[in-house]
């Protein structure tokens, strides 16, 4: 990957939840290539092991519903998204594991089919992956991927920030930078990526995100 622009902002509540709505659309995250969706969910969003397995329940890969994430292994320009239970036929059948996954046989990711490119966990290099959470997955998860930080194009990150209402602070590669000024910059770089790391002020000046 090539190096990109580094964002850091701190976001009062108003200007955070504009930028968490990114993950609907997707966002990007580096991942070795070749690596599981087990690696991937902790060593790259830093999702605890037990949440992972039991809060993340649905699991889409490319489109298609994963049932066995230690065997589904990721590449370059893959799309993974992220959801809780959802609720109704469709979204029991679309769980891991689920009772009735036979229903979507058709459908379900095929730990085989892209196994001779990818074998091997870390099977060398990164590459960025595509991420989409949704509901509470979203709220739970998202801040602290926004914290460890992710890939975005230029016209995304423009439409995040907004023009500068609720973002607190932004630097760039570590000079101070004015919203307003970023976002017009952004908005011309156009599908260029940056990467955007990102936390949110707390009412009595604590900040929110990784530790």
């Amino acid at each position: 990957m090539k190096e990109s622009p580094r964002i850091d902002m701190v976001l009062d509540e108003q200007g955070f939840r504009r930028v968490a709505s990114l993950f609907a659309g997707g966002v990007q995250v580096a991942a070795p290539v070749g690596c599981d969706l087990d690696t991937f969910f902790c060593r790259c969003l830093g999702l605890d092991p037990d949440y992972a397995a039991t809060r993340v329940r649905t699991v889409f890969l490319n489109g298609r519903p994963v049932d066995d994430t230690s065997r589904a292994v990721l590449a370059p320009g893959d799309e993974v998204a992220l959801s809780t239970a959802m609720p109704g036929l469709v979204g029991i059948c679309m769980r891991r594991d689920s009772p009735i996954k036979s229903f979507r046989r058709d459908i379900s990711h095929d730990p085989a089919a892209g196994s001779s490119p990818r074998t091997g966990a870390d099977g060398g290099g990164t590459g960025l992956v595509t991420v989409k959470l949704f509901n509470f997955i979203a709220l739970e998860a998202g801040p602290l991927l926004l914290a460890r930080g992710v890939y975005l194009s230029g016209e995304r990150l423009a439409r995040a920030v907004a023009g500068g209402p609720g973002v607190l602070s932004v630097t760039v590669d570590g000079r101070e930078c004015d919203a307003q000024k970023l976002c017009g910059e952004a908005r011309q770089a156009g599908e260029k990526v940056f990467f955007l790391r990102a936390t949110e002020e707390k009412k009595g000046g604590k900040t929110g995100g990784a530790e």
